[in-house]
C-alpha cells in the first residue's frame, strides 16, 4: 500500500528570521524533517520536488488537500506559507503540524495552536526530533483546527457529530464528483479524518477506487468500516477481493473466509476464494470452491469458465472433462442472443475457442471483447487463466499470443496490433428502468387488506430497496460505470390507490435506495401511472386527483429541484391555489448526454376512465421546453401507458365476430409516436402492462416534416418490478430492465443501446436472473 504523505510548506534557502539572522530552511528540511518523517514511514514532498506539468499553485493546492499531514514552518513571516496554511485548514480537516524556530514571535491567529519549537542549531536538537516523530503518528480521532471549527459552526462544512445526514450527503457528493484516481484518493484523505464513516459510502468509494485499479487504497477504505461492519459479509467479501488484487493473499483469504462464515451460500465469495487459492497453486482446493459455487449459481459464466479451466489445470494429462465443459460454454455463448455485446461473454468465448483449437475464432471473439468495452482488469483476469492453461500444455504458443494481445488491446482501446478498427471509448450511461412497484393494499383495512406490493421484510423476503441496491451495484461494478453516470427511471404506478400514506412508503423506498447507492435525487426520473391518481378524490374534484402524487414528488426532490424538474407546475401546494393542468405535469431532466422527458399519460384518468392519453397540448408544451433537436443527441421519453399493443392469448371459446382489443394503450399513440420521432426522441420507456416488451417502430412522414422522419423509436416496456402475485398473469415474473447507452450520441449503423431484462420468479427463494439481452443499433 502507498505510504502516507507528508507535504511540507516552508520558505526555501536562506531566509531572515525576526532577529535579522539568516536561517537555512533547505538544510533543516533535508537534514531533519525529511529523514525523521521517512523513518516514520512517510513519503515526504515539498513543492519544489514536484516534477509534472501544471501551475505551481494548482500543484500545491492538490497536495495540500490530499496529504495525510501538512507541515508548515512558520519561523519566517512568509506570505506563501501563511496562505497555504490557511488553504489547508479551510479545505481539509486533515492533520496539520506547525513548527517554528524557538525565538519566533507567533502571530495572534495561530498562537493558540500547538507549535513544535526547534533550536537554531537544529542538527543537535534531539528533543525536537522526538516530539516531531511522536506528532507523525496518525490517530483515529478527528483533527481539529480553528478554521474547520468555525466553518462547522456556520454550517458551511458538515459536522458529522452534529448533523450525520448532512455529512453523509457531502461524502456521497464528493465520491460522485471524483473522476480520476487522485481525486478519489483525495476524497479518502478528507473522509478518513472523521470517525464512524457510513458503510454505504465506504463501499461506494472503495468500488470507485477499484474501478481505477487502486486496490490498496480500496482495501484501506473498507478497513475503516470496522467495527460497524464486522457482521457485514459484503464488506468482508469486497475487502478480501481488493486485498487479493493487491497481492495480499493472506489478508484476502482471511477476509473472504470471514465473509463465507457470515454467508455460507454466497457463490460470489466462493468464486473469489477459488480464484485466490488458484493463484497460490492450490488447485484441488480451488476446484472444490468452484464446484460449491456452481451448485449455487450454475448459469454464471464467470464460475463456469473458472470451473472448466480448473478441471483441466487439476489434471492436465486427462483434459477430456474440461474440454467437454468448454464445448458447452462455447455452444451456449455462440447461440445466445442474450449475450450479444457482453464483453465478458466474448472473453469467455475467446478462451473456449482457444482451448478447443479454433484459434481464428478465439482471436475474433477477443476483438469483439475489446470493441464491447472490456476493461483492462477483466482482460488481465481472462489472460491470466489462458496463460495458465498454456503453461499446462494447452496450445502453449497460441495461448501466450492471445493472452498478450488481449491485455495490450484492452489497455490501448483496441490498438493491439491486429489491424482491427475498434471505436474509441465514449462516455456510457446506464438506465435502471423499474415500474409498477405498487406500494399499498386493496380490499379493505386490517386483516381484510391484500398487500399489492411483493417485497416485504419478513422471513421469506426483504424490502425492494435492498434487492435493487444489490442488483444495481452488481451492474455498476460489472459495467465499470460510475454512479453519477446512472439514472433510475420509475415509469408510474408507484402506489395502488393513490393515497398519501402509500406515497410515504415510496418516499422511504427511493430515499433508502439512493442513499445506499450514493445517488442524488436528480438521478431519479418519475412519472405518474393510473394507480397514482386518487380515484376517490376524482369523484368529487378532478382538479385535485394529482395532489398526492405532486406532493410526494415535491417532498422527494425538494422544493427547488422540484420546480427545476417540473417547470410548468406553478401550484404553491396550498389548498386554495389553482392546480396545474394534467398536460402541464411534464418533467425535464438532463443527465449527462441524455435528456429525459417525463410525460403524463394519465390526462383523462379518473374513477371512471382508465386508459392512456397524452394529447397535442402536452406534446406542444414539450416542443417548447426542448431546444431544436441537434440530430444526434439522445432524448428519452418516459410515460406509464404502453404505446404499442402486446401479444395477447385468444380465448378458445372466442366467436368469429369477436375482436381482441387492448383498451389500456395510449389512445392517441399514432400522433404521439409521430411527434416524438419529429422531436428527435430515440427511446420511449413505459410500464403499465406488468409484462416486458421491446420493440422498434418507425413513422414515415413527408421529408419536409422533420430530419428524424426515418429514424426509429426504440420502445422498451418494463414489467412489474414490485407487484405481488395477485396482479401478475400467467405466472409472469417480476421484472426490471438495465438499459446501457453505449455512445453519447446516436450514430446510424453503430451499436447504440443494449437492453437486458432481469427477472425474479414468483417462487419463494427465487433470485434475479437474466431474462434476455438485446443489442440495438442507432
Amino acid at each position: 500500500m502507498k505510504r502516507p504523505l507528508l507535504f511540507v510548506i516552508m520558505p526555501f534557502g536562506l531566509r531572515p528570521l525576526a532577529d535579522g539572522t539568516n536561517h537555512d530552511f533547505d538544510a533543516f528540511y533535508t537534514e531533519t524533517l525529511r529523514p525523521t518523517a521517512e523513518a516514520a514511514g512517510f513519503q515526504v514532498l515539498r513543492i519544489d520536488e514536484i516534477i509534472e506539468a501544471g501551475t505551481i499553485t494548482n500543484q500545491a493546492i492538490k497536495q495540500i488537500y490530499a496529504a495525510d499531514i501538512v507541515l508548515a514552518d512558520v519561523s519566517s513571516p512568509n506570505s506563501n506559507v501563511y496562505y497555504e496554511l490557511g488553504v489547508r485548514q479551510a479545505i481539509s480537516p486533515g492533520a496539520t503540524i506547525l513548527v517554528a524556530e524557538k525565538k519566533t514571535v507567533l502571530p495572534f491567529d495561530i498562537a493558540s495552536q500547538r507549535v513544535l519549537l526547534y533550536d537554531r542549531d537544529f542538527r543537535t536538537d534531539t528533543t525536537f526530533v522526538k516530539r516531531f516523530g511522536d506528532a507523525l503518528i496518525l490517530r483515529n480521532n478527528p483533527v481539529r483546527n480553528p478554521v474547520q471549527d468555525a466553518l462547522q459552526e456556520l454550517g458551511v462544512a458538515p459536522d458529522p457529530q452534529q448533523d450525520r445526514a448532512a455529512f453523509e450527503r457531502e461524502f456521497t457528493a464528493k465520491i460522485s464528483r471524483a473522476k480520476r484516481d487522485e481525486q478519489l484518493v483525495a476524497v479518502w484523505h478528507w473522509a478518513k479524518q472523521f470517525p464512524n464513516l457510513p458503510v454505504s459510502g465506504l463501499l461506494a468509494l472503495a468500488n470507485e477506487l477499484a474501478r481505477v485499479e487502486d486496490y490498496g487504497i480500496a482495501a484501506a477504505v473498507l478497513e475503516a468500516a470496522y467495527p460497524a461492519a464486522d457482521e457485514d459479509y459484503e464488506v468482508h467479501r469486497q475487502r478480501g477481493f481488493y486485498l487479493r488484487k493487491f497481492q495480499d493473499f493472506d489478508g484476502g483469504l482471511r477476509e473472504l473466509n470471514r465473509a463465507l462464515e457470515l454467508n455460507p451460500h454466497d457463490p460470489q465469495t466462493l468464486g473469489m476464494l477459488g480464484g485466490t487459492v488458484k493463484r497460490l497453486g492450490r488447485y484441488p482446493e480451488a476446484l472444490d470452491y468452484y464446484e460449491r459455487a456452481m451448485r449455487l449459481a450454475p448459469k454464471s459464466l464467470y464460475l463456469r469458465v473458472a470451473h472448466a479451466g480448473m478441471v483441466i489445470l487439476r489434471n492436465p494429462e486427462h483434459p477430456e472433462q474440461g474440454l467437454e465443459l468448454y464445448r458447452g460454454l462455447r455452444s451456449d455463448i455462440e447461440t445466445s442472443e442474450f449475450l450479444v455485446g457482453d464483453y465478458w461473454a466474448d472473453l469467455v468465448a475467446a478462451e473456449a475457442n482457444l482451448v478447443l483449437g479454433d484459434f481464428e475464432r478465439a482471436r475474433s471473439r477477443a476483438v469483439d471483447a475489446v470493441k464491447n468495452g472490456a476493461r483492462p482488469a477483466d482482460a488481465r483476469s481472462a489472460a491470466e487463466q489462458i496463460r495458465m492453461l498454456g503453461q499446462s500444455g494447452i496450445h502453449p504458443d497460441e495461448a501466450e499470443s492471445l493472452a498478450e494481445w488481449v491485455v495490450r488491446a484492452s489497455r490501448n482501446d483496441g490498438r493491439g496490433g491486429t489491424g482491427s478498427t475498434v471505436p474509441s471509448r465514449q462516455r456510457q450511461h446506464l438506465i435502471f428502468h423499474i415500474s409498477d412497484v405498487h406500494f399499498g393494499t386493496m380490499g379493505g383495512d386490517g386483516a381484510q387488506a391484500r398487500q399489492m406490493h411483493k417485497f416485504l421484510d419478513d422471513e421469506n423476503s426483504r424490502r425492494l430497496s435492498l434487492e435493487l441496491r444489490d442488483e444495481f451495484r452488481r451492474v455498476l461494478t460489472h459495467e465499470g460505470c460510475a454512479v453519477e453516470d446512472a439514472t433510475i427511471v420509475l415509469s408510474g404506478d408507484l402506489v395502488y390507490t393513490g393515497k398519501a400514506e402509500e406515497f410515504d412508503l415510496v418516499q422511504n423506498f427511493l430515499v433508502e435506495l439512493c442513499n445506499e447507492l450514493g445517488m442524488t435525487r436528480d438521478q431519479v426520473v418519475i412519472v405518474p401511472g393510473n394507480h397514482d391518481i386518487d380515484w376517490d378524490v376524482a369523484r368529487t374534484s378532478l382538479t385535485q386527483r394529482f395532489d398526492n402524487y405532486l406532493t410526494f414528488t415535491r417532498q422527494f426532490y425538494g422544493k427547488e429541484l422540484f420546480h427545476q424538474i417540473f417547470p410548468l407546475v406553478e401550484w404553491d401546494f396550498s389548498v386554495l391555489h389553482s392546480r396545474p393542468e394534467p398536460s402541464e405535469i411534464i418533467s425535464l431532466q438532463q443527465r449527462g448526454p441524455v435528456t429525459f422527458v417525463g410525460l403524463n399519460s394519465c390526462v383523462f384518468e379518473d374513477h371512471q376512465h382508465h386508459y392512456g392519453y397524452i394529447g397535442l397540448k402536452q406534446l406542444g408544451r414539450v416542443a417548447k421546453l426542448l431546444p431544436e433537436a441537434a440530430g444526434d443527441e439522445i432524448r428519452v421519453a418516459v410515460m406509464h401507458h404502453h404505446l404499442l399493443p402486446y401479444p395477447e392469448p385468444l380465448s378458445p371459446a372466442r366467436r368469429a365476430a369477436e375482436v381482441m382489443l387492448d383498451m389500456s394503450t395510449v389512445r392517441d399513440a399514432g400522433i404521439v409516436e409521430q411527434r416524438l420521432s419529429r422531436l428527435g426522441f430515440s427511446l420511449v420507456l413505459h410500464g403499465h402492462k406488468h409484462k416486458p416488451q421491446l420493440r422498434e417502430t418507425s413513422v414515415r412522414q413527408r421529408p419536409e416534416g422533420s430530419a428524424f422522419a426515418a429514424r426509429s423509436l426504440i420502445v422498451s416496456g418494463c414489467g412489474s418490478t414490485g407487484v405481488s402475485e395477485h396482479e401478475l398473469e400467467h405466472n409472469q415474473s417480476n421484472h426490471f430492465a438495465v438499459i446501457k447507452l453505449l455512445r453519447d450520441r446516436r450514430e446510424r449503423g453503430a451499436d447504440f443501446v443494449r437492453v437486458e431484462w432481469r427477472e425474479m420468479a414468483l417462487q419463494i427463494g427465487a433470485e434475479w436472473v437474466s431474462g434476455g439481452r438485446w443489442m440495438i443499433k442507432g
